[in-house]
């Protein structure tokens, strides 16, 4: 009778810590710098929370593509976070002001952009 009521014990952990594994929300850091995202792809699920620090010189806005979503005016030395959620544009952008160069718009900014990963993160072989 014990026996069976521990391998039941034993059956339901199991199965509790595999779904708190899948349904647990990562953090995620991404420093926004002078003309680039750190790191420019970031692997993400729906629920995850992105953090942007911002450590520009300048105060940012990001934006989803198609202006999907928007974190505006976060200051230099600021952090922004943000929600993933089903369906998200994987592509977000900031615009930096007095750049030079080919990727100069019409407004003399320079798109900074990054990306989610909604596949998961590349298996490193350590062969």
């Amino acid at each position: 009778m014990l026996s069976k009521f521990l391998m039941r014990a034993a059956i339901s952990a199991a199965a509790l810590s595999g779904t708190a594994g899948s349904a647990s929300a990562e953090e995620y850091h991404i420093l926004m710098m002078d003309y680039a995202f750190f790191p420019e792809v970031s692997y993400v699920q729906p629920g995850d929370v992105i953090v942007f620090e911002n450590i520009s010189g300048s105060t940012r806005t990001v934006l989803g593509l198609n202006d999907r979503w928007e974190i505006a005016d976060i200051s230099d030395g600021g952090t922004a976070t943000l929600t993933i959620i089903e369906n998200m544009p994987n592509k977000f952008l900031s615009n930096v002001p007095g750049g030079t160069g080919d990727q100069v718009d019409a407004d003399g900014n320079v798109q900074v952009i990054g990306t989610l990963n909604f596949s998961g993160a590349p298996v490193i072989n350590e062969n």
